[in-house]
């Protein structure tokens, strides 16, 4: 039993922390000034709905009087006013819709397009480390429940306190005995309220968390599809989709029970408000206290002294549904970015620059360090390749010099200048890279190819398909350059995908050039051309290669041999054959493997 009061009281205070609250509404609040003139027109509406509700009342009260003493000449007079308090709410209902609509939809846009700005200019490891789904779920479900927070929600907190407050005041003029004594049973609204509030906040936040799940799944399912068919995963994926889903519904479920029980508590206590004014009132009529229209009055206006408070409880309720989704949003939006500006290509001096790595130590997470006081210099216009062991830090060292990461100890050099003082803009716009994973955007080829580039024109992008040796396969299809290729390239082979990486980087036309088993998906004649191409793009310029495949890197100025983050042999190809270690038994190795397949051939 003391754990019970122990956890309710912990709930409690939780409920009662409106911390998560100032967060949410210190994110929202330089949107909602942006949207102020909505407001002030929904301000305008708020009164003219005030107006409406009482001028109702009245009018079928006056009505009602009318007609009971046959006042023929009353009834004539009331009817306009009737007509023109009808036509002023059909056009006070639609203005209050579409203000309501664009003031919502505008906020939902402006906070889409600041999280997706925000979500650009964080460190990659930031973004690398969510899953995608989850990232989808806060711009399809997450900023989507800001309905509860903004438009006519908010605007609700001032006009349901003052319709409380002008129809309290209009009743005691009808009769304050009865009016007091309805007040006095309204309260328990705001009770119910607070209570099933306290429940729904926490459901709600198991709900969100669970849509973040299973976009997760949808998304790795279809990313993976072909995984799931060659090791048949079709039934395991399914259970595990149904599984969350059931979950979700259940959660769904519960929070439905919790609106229905709050929404039944607010029935109950609005129909006992309206039999005891009804049936006292009645009384009173008998009594010759107040007229029948009066009457009429009252009980069509007594559920406004209940309405405000069910709907400042029903308010808070949805408050709580829509900040246990905010507060997603927010954790994002708090994460530092790594730039204040996005990044947009920056024309440089295309000059080969020397690049030095200077007593580099950095690892993923503090524990595991990759480099521990790392040095290495690559002179001006020189292809440097890079071999090793996987896991050596190969491509770690691509994604230090690119700024994707940042050493927690030591500098790194361009041209003489430390990487910091360039712009991201100005570092990444002077470095070409073709990764060993290429990613292509759903599109057209040439659409893909003109992200190298601002400006670029057809002849410079038919010159490039032609060095990297996949001209004459565009030029063979229907639509040719037009061609749309899929979500991630799917339509082209990883050979195909690999030669648009190469004829990008060779329209960025950068003087730093890294490659990253840049010809692992080529058969043996085409990469034979690309290696011609690539040998004449990297003419001139400072090009860090990384093979396993060491007869591609022969002709190399420098290699670097790397094992665990260290450098252990630098030289040329002969020099290092010349020599005991790595390199020489990854070359050894690579030829007896090689001897091994021809001979199977041959047999």
């Amino acid at each position: 039993m003391k754990k019970r009061i122990g956890q309710l009281i912990a709930l409690i205070k939780l409920y009662l922390n409106f911390s998560d609250m100032k967060r949410t509404f210190t994110l929202l609040k330089p949107f909602l000034y942006r949207q102020r003139k909505a407001y002030a027109g929904m301000l305008l509406l708020l009164f003219t709905d005030i107006f409406l509700t009482i001028a109702f009342a009245w009018f079928f009260g006056n009505m009602t009087d009318a007609a009971v003493r046959s006042d023929f000449n009353e009834l004539r007079r009331l009817v306009p006013i009737g007509v023109s308090l009808v036509v002023l709410s059909i056009v006070s209902n639609f203005a209050s819709i579409l203000i309501e609509t664009v003031t919502t939809n505008g906020l939902k846009k402006d906070l889409k397009n600041h999280l997706f700005h925000h979500m650009l200019r964080l460190p990659l490891g930031r973004v690398t480390s969510q899953r995608s789904g989850e990232i989808m779920s806060h711009f399809t479900n997450d900023i989507n429940s800001v309905d509860g927070v903004v438009g006519s929600s908010l605007i609700d907190l001032i006009r349901l306190p003052l319709i409380y407050v002008s129809v309290f005041i209009y009743l005691l003029n009808i009769n304050w005995k009865l009016s007091l004594l309805s007040v006095s049973i309204a309260p328990l609204a705001v009770v119910a309220g607070a209570f099933f509030g306290l429940l729904l906040r926490n459901n709600s936040r198991m709900i969100h968390d669970m849509y973040g799940k299973i976009n997760s799944l949808l998304t790795e399912s279809l990313q993976g599809f072909q995984v799931i068919r060659s090791f048949t995963m079709e039934k395991l994926i399914y259970n595990k989709y149904a599984s969350q889903n059931q979950k979700l519904y259940d959660l769904e479920l519960a929070n439905a029970k919790l609106s229905g029980w709050f929404n039944s508590g607010g029935q109950i206590v609005t129909s006992i408000t309206y039999l005891v004014s009804l049936c006292l009132g009645a009384y009173y009529v008998t009594q010759n206290i107040i007229t029948v229209g009066s009457l009429l009055t009252f009980v069509s206006l007594v559920n406004h002294l209940v309405n405000p408070l069910t709907g400042l409880a029903g308010q808070w309720a949805g408050f709580q549904w829509s900040v246990s989704a905010l507060e997603r949003v927010v954790d994002v939006l708090e994460s530092p970015t790594e730039s204040n500006t996005l990044s947009a290509y920056s024309s440089l001096n295309d000059e080969p620059t020397s690049i030095c790595f200077s007593e580099v130590s950095f690892g993923y997470d503090e524990n595991n360090r990759v480099f521990e006081e790392f040095s290495l210099h690559i002179p001006s216009g020189k292809m440097v390749a890079i071999v090793g062991p996987s896991g050596a830090g190969k491509s770690t060292l691509l994604n230090l010099l690119q700024g994707f990461y940042l050493p927690q100890k030591g500098k790194i050099y361009i041209g003489g200048k430390q990487t910091d003082e360039f712009t991201l803009s100005q570092l990444r716009s002077s470095i070409a890279n073709v990764p060993q994973e290429t990613f292509l955007f759903a599109g057209t080829i040439k659409e893909n190819l003109r992200l190298a580039l601002p400006n670029l024109s057809d002849e410079q992008i038919i010159t490039a398909t032609k060095k990297a040796e996949i001209y004459d396969f565009i030029a063979s299809l229907p639509d040719g350059f037009e061609t749309e290729i899929g979500e991630r390239g799917i339509k082209l082979s990883g050979g195909q995908k690999q030669r648009m990486a190469i004829a990008r980087a060779i329209l960025k036309d950068a003087p730093i050039l890294l490659l990253d088993e840049a010809t692992s998906a080529l058969d043996s004649e085409t990469e034979y051309y690309v290696k011609i191409a690539l040998e004449s793009l990297m003419k001139d310029r400072t090009t860090i290669v990384i093979a396993h495949r060491l007869s591609t890197i022969q002709h190399a100025d420098i290699i670097v041999v790397m094992d665990q983050g260290k450098v252990t042999q630098i030289g040329s190809h002969e020099e290092l054959l010349n020599k005991e270690g790595l390199y020489k038994r990854l070359h050894d190795l690579q030829f007896f493997e090689k001897k091994e397949k021809i001979v199977a051939l041959n047999a």
